[in-house]
């Protein structure tokens, strides 16, 4: 049988092109890809589909960014990627941060201009992901606040989260360059905090907050409800982060709502793989058990372990870092996860409490310390039965000095250590005051407090000034004929008092009038 691959013309019009009659062409100058040997398409889109063509409920890549850890995903949760190019028979793309290359038997390519592409848009003061599943079927996340560099009204590009562009040509010629030098934030990389923060951080998040949080988010059925001791609980018992647990399992089960919570007590669908999942899916005796087994065993003593297969960094993350990597079939699995915090953090203050570090590249052979004073190594990440990671996150809890002035970053260390601190012991129970390592600071870029946008006091509609259009804002939320809802509500409690009332209109009006100024 002659392998053919699929393309969709500018014309909209279905071809199909025997893999002989592809050949590479001379490549523009800094390209490092192959493109087609005709103009059939310029700048395309990959069309991934839901399985794979030997029947596999899953695709499988050859991962470019990191050779030799290649990765699973699925077009049902995430049907395009930017196309690179035809490589050695081998369909090229980005998506979730990886340079992923497909059987052409499991993609179609379509030209930009007739595709849907996923994006990124602001509204209502925060930075939404847009995804496409087929057949025009889209949803939408909140995926972060509103960043200084972005604004309403306009669709922003990236396959990789972290660079964002206003023209998808533009993207590719810089993915197919090798290098993001047109990105609008192109010296200033966003990294979703909660997306990139290590689980072994914990939150300031009360177990009474999380019951709220459930209950304003879920059926009186839901298998989530009454958990928020179990959450913290288990953080403080295995030093994994609760609202990370929490935001999986609000993810995995519909809020509790799913068939597999709901006759399983599996909120995490641990054991629930793509080809089987119900019936594959891990069976609990409570809800809580689940939450119990995914931070002991699934998490610290799992994927958290770095001589485990399936380690590939502490945080959720995306394809190319992360647990999402092997968890999950979901290219947006971590992305999604991290989201519950942003559409429920009124009175919440975790963002940003921590100081997160990126590795950038691939760590090979990359050593961990035991101080900055000595040349104990106590892990080499990428080495013997340690997996390599990729640009790999972690928490800063301090910088020191050495005798010759070399800079070091004291990091709170994915895995246990044993009672020295000479080596890992994935099976002891991790303790945040012992488990810390030490990593010169070369090559680590610090990402906390990626520039969000601030508000000046009482700018309830987010114009960069105060003015009545924002007491009237606040009437009307009081009378209840437009309800605020998100960062507006937040901005219109301008007196902190976390409700709004008359005495906000009060403080606005008087600012506008000059006799007592917000600011």
């Amino acid at each position: 049988m002659t392998d053919y691959m699929i393309l969709i013309n500018e014309e909209g019009e279905i071809e199909t092109i025997d893999y002989d009659e592809i050949t590479p062409v001379a490549k523009p100058k800094a390209r490092a890809i192959s493109t087609l040997s005709d103009s059939r398409i310029s700048y395309g889109v990959v069309y991934l589909n839901s399985k794979a063509h030997d029947g596999k409920a899953y695709l499988t890549f050859d991962n470019v960014s990191n050779p030799g850890y290649d990765g699973y995903v699925t077009g049902s949760y995430g049907k395009d990627a930017a196309y690179i190019g035809t490589y050695n028979g081998k369909v090229r793309a980005m998506q979730s941060g990886v340079v992923m290359e497909f059987d052409a038997r499991d993609v179609s390519i379509v030209d930009y201009s007739k595709a849907d592409i996923s994006h990124y848009y602001i509204n209502d003061g925060y930075l939404y992901h847009k995804y496409f599943y087929g057949k025009s079927s889209s949803s939408a996340q909140r995926v972060g606040y509103e960043l200084d560099y972005m604004s309403e009204g306009k669709k922003y590009y990236s396959y990789d989260g972290h660079y964002f562009y206003t023209d998808y040509k533009t993207m590719i010629d810089d993915y197919q360059d090798g290098n993001r030098n047109h990105a609008i934030n192109s010296q200033n990389p966003y990294y979703n905090y909660f997306q990139f923060l290590s689980h072994r951080s914990k939150t300031s998040i009360t177990a009474s907050q999380f019951d709220n949080i459930t209950k304003a988010n879920s059926e009186s059925t839901s298998k989530m409800r009454g958990l928020g001791n179990s959450y913290i609980s288990h953080q403080n018992t295995y030093g994994v982060n609760a609202l990370l647990m929490y935001g999986v399992s609000a993810n995995e089960s519909g809020w509790g709502e799913s068939s597999i919570a709901m006759k399983k007590n599996n909120l995490f669908g641990h054991g629930a793989v793509d080809s089987n999942p119900y019936y594959g899916a891990n069976g609990y005796e409570t809800p809580a058990d689940s939450i119990k087994y995914h931070a002991e065993v699934f998490i610290s003593n799992g994927y958290l372990d770095a001589e485990d297969w399936r380690y590939n960094g502490a945080h959720l993350g995306d394809k190319s870092s992360g647990v999402n990597v092997r968890y999950a079939s979901d290219p947006y699995w971590g992305e999604k996860a991290a989201s519950v915090y942003y559409y429920n953090d009124s009175g919440l203050d975790d963002y940003g409490k921590y100081t997160i570090g990126i590795i950038e590249g691939v760590q090979k052979g990359y050593k961990l310390y035991q101080s900055p004073s000595t040349s104990k190594v106590v892990h080499t990440i990428g080495s013997g039965k340690s997996p390599r990671t990729y640009n790999l996150p972690v928490i800063i809890l301090g910088e020191v000095k050495d005798t010759k002035g070399k800079i070091w970053y004291k990091i709170q260390n994915d895995t246990a250590l044993n009672a020295s601190r000479t080596d890992l012991d994935y099976d002891k129970r991790y303790d945040f005051s012992r488990d810390y390592l030490y990593i010169p600071s070369d090559n680590v870029r610090i990402v906390k407090g990626t520039t969000q946008k601030t508000y000046l006091p009482g700018d309830v509609n987010g114009d960069d000034k105060v003015s009545s259009l924002d007491y009237i804002q606040i009437k009307n939320h009081i009378m209840k004929t437009k309800v605020l809802t998100g960062n507006s509500l937040t901005r219109a409690d301008v007196n902190k008092d976390g409700k709004v009332s008359s005495l906000d209109y009060i403080k606005i009006k008087n600012h506008i009038m000059g006799t007592n100024k917000l600011f």
